[in-house]
């Protein structure tokens, strides 16, 4: 292996690295910190397939590591904060919701991997697992700082967990943004969005994120809907 093919490959391997300090920050009740790791991977896991493409150093040894590195940060990773924070409460029930998480992450990943060549290459099929993993981070961050589940409604999270990991394996298609043209007016939204972030980081990437999510729900529905009038008709 060419030295220059491992450039990308260490941001993978970083991606793994943060994906364990946030289980290891998380069994010592750190959770704040253990989420903000998980999104951290999100940004190396963005990165290493461009500086690869970028580099001309594709492999499929990289895609493999790729697909087996995002099971660690965003399956395994996030699945076991959530049951430190909230799932070892209850019992069987919470280990079964956060390993569900995890297995659904790990189908997505193989039906993505199957179906590249030809899935359509503007959209995902399911929300993918980094997105699902944020998700899932996000959550416990806002009920960390603002009490919203946990105190009370903990079976909540539990729900929500087991809801994320179905939208993975779902026929439901997200955007994946390959479509958009970059010009003055997007930089210049990008620009206030990234000011935002670091203005208010958990509640601007919480409300993007949701709102991604919501999308693909509600352009599903739409569609369901249009297909059940012509049915009627």
């Amino acid at each position: 292996m060419k030295p220059l093919y491992l450039f990308p490959n260490l941001f993978t391997a970083s991606s793994i690295f943060l994906g364990m300090m946030g289980v290891f920050y998380a069994a010592r009740g750190s959770f704040v910190s253990a989420c903000w790791f998980v999104v951290a991977c999100l940004v190396l896991d963005g990165l290493d397939g461009r500086v690869a493409r970028l580099t001309n150093t594709t492999s499929k040894f990289g895609l493999e590591f790729d697909s087996l590195a995002d099971v660690v940060a965003f399956g395994a990773a996030p699945s076991i904060i959530a049951y430190f924070y909230v799932g070892h409460t209850y019992g069987r029930v919470g280990m079964a919701a956060c390993a569900l998480f995890v297995i659904f992450g790990a189908i997505r990943l193989a039906r993505f991997n199957v179906t590249t060549q030809t899935a359509d290459p503007y959209s995902f099929i399911g929300i993918p697992i980094p997105t699902g993993a944020v998700l899932v981070v996000l959550a416990i961050l806002l009920d960390h700082k603002y009490g919203l589940f946990k105190a009370q409604h903990g079976h909540l999270m539990l729900a929500y967990i087991v809801f994320l990991g179905v939208m993975m394996v779902s026929n439901i298609r997200y955007p994946n943004f390959k479509k958009v043209r970059w010009n003055l007016k997007l930089f210049i939204v990008l620009l206030i969005f990234l000011l935002l972030v670091f203005i208010y980081p958990l509640e601007v990437l919480s409300s993007f994120m949701f709102a991604y999510l919501c999308y693909g729900i509600v352009r599903w529905l739409f569609v369901m809907s249009k297909i059940l009038l012509k049915r009627k008709h």
